[in-house]
């Protein structure tokens, strides 16, 4: 999306030379190297993921109540070559681990704890995110029946409505939502519109190299912190026209 953008800018600039528009050419030069300069050296994506990460810290001594619902969020899944097993893709495996250690937690309490994964098969790999993850909590430890999976929603939307569905049908104390720092803004304000006040449990952060040179890894975070504000209004949009799922009609399919 980064790229795309600043490919449209230099394009623009280049049609503003073509046509000898004198006085734009070069302002519009400007803003187009200024953009990519700064998202190369991390200056915009630092920006951008200040806000987005930075008021949910890791959740160090969680409150448990009677019945306790971990809910851990899909971050992908993968297709190893050659063998073609279905894995975890690399930004789960933090997920995995943060809900695991919640869940040993909460254990520990005496207290009822149930996981519950958030992940159909997006891309079509022949099993979901939610199967995928639950191979890897089963090695791990967690019990099986305090498994529950929502292995239906193709994306983050999708995930709060059909897993707020099985949260108020078990009628969950507590809700503890396990996902990535850059991700939890988004994932708490989906949640939030089915009526859930989920207890934020980041499992991992990203932060850009400032760097003196462009760095293509500063141009894919910032790609990643666009998607989510992306999304963030892409939701306000939809709910002033009226197209968001209304909360009290959200169920599983």
């Amino acid at each position: 999306m980064t790229i795309l953008l600043i490919a449209l800018l230099f394009m623009i600039t280049g049609y503003l030379i073509a046509f000898k528009y004198i006085k734009a050419a070069p302002i519009a030069f400007l803003i187009t190297f200024g953009f990519f300069l700064t998202t190369g050296f991390g200056i915009i994506s630092s920006f951008l993921l200040k806000n987005l990460e930075s008021t949910y810290p890791i959740l160090t001594q969680p409150k448990w109540k009677k019945n306790n619902a971990i809910v851990i969020l899909g971050g992908g899944t993968v297709a190893l070559p050659i063998t073609g097993v279905v894995k975890p893709a690399i930004l789960s495996y933090a997920r995995i681990y943060e809900a695991t250690r919640l869940y040993l937690l909460c254990k520990k309490t005496n207290s009822i704890c149930k996981i519950i994964i958030s992940g159909g098969d997006a891309l079509a790999l022949g099993k979901s995110e939610a199967e995928v993850y639950q191979d890897e909590f089963l090695a791990i430890g967690v019990i099986n029946s305090d498994v529950i999976l929502e292995s239906h929603s193709m994306n983050t939307y999708k995930n709060a409505e059909f897993t707020s569905a099985i949260l108020k049908s078990n009628r969950f104390d507590n809700v503890f939502l396990v996902t990535s720092g850059i991700h939890m803004k988004r994932a708490l304000l989906y949640f939030s519109h089915f009526g859930i006040d989920a207890v934020p449990a980041t499992s991992d952060y990203i932060a850009p190299q400032i760097s003196t040179i462009p760095l293509g890894y500063n141009f894919a975070i910032t790609d990643f912190a666009i998607h989510e504000y992306t999304g963030i209004i892409r939701f306000y949009i939809y709910n002033y026209l009226g197209w968001n799922t209304n909360a009290t009609s959200s169920g599983s399919p």
